[in-house]
């Protein structure tokens, strides 16, 4: 089982960076354009999946103390400081992504298979104490990025960018 979120971490690395291949040559009000989507923008959207990959990579840091990836500056920075950032220069949040994601891929490679059906414990978004089985946690972790790439993939189409970029098979 290790293996497939190996290649989970490295699909959705190689998927992050193609889309922001896509986004680099956009105008800044192109990626920051208001919707009715739920996150109102591709920024908006962008922010929030780092952030929730932060969020999780804090959680496991809590549980694997030991793990050398998880040691890394980012998943301890400043999220408001972040949004701060990313508002001014939305090209910023480009680098942090792909730091995230080499620190998931990382994660994924040191996490030891054993250990993936171990029950974590660790606090919701509500602050509520959860319990759930590491692999669960995983999956639903990769899920969540997967869903929010399908709603960029809906503002890209509205704001007329030509893309194609969700292909599981020709990047694991």
């Amino acid at each position: 089982m290790k293996n497939v979120f190996q290649a989970f971490a490295r699909y959705n690395g190689s998927v992050n960076q193609s889309i922001i291949e896509l986004l680099k040559p956009l105008p800044r009000e192109q990626i920051m354009m208001k919707t009715k989507a739920y996150y109102p923008s591709i920024l908006e959207t962008l922010i929030h999946t780092l952030f929730a990959d932060l969020n999780w990579l804090k959680r496991y840091g809590g549980v694997f103390r030991e793990s050398k990836a998880l040691n890394h500056r980012i998943v301890s920075s400043d999220q408001k400081a972040l949004r701060q950032e990313f508002e001014s220069d939305p090209t910023t949040l480009f680098q942090y992504r792909k730091e995230a994601d080499e620190v998931i891929v990382r994660f994924m490679d040191e996490l030891e298979g054993a250990k993936l059906n171990s029950v974590i414990k660790y606090k919701n978004y509500k602050g509520e104490d959860q319990e759930q089985e590491l692999w669960k946690t995983l999956l639903h972790w990769f899920n969540h990025q997967t869903h929010h790439r399908g709603q960029v993939s809906v503002l890209l189409d509205m704001v007329g960018v030509d893309h194609d970029y969700s292909s599981l098979l020709t990047r694991i």
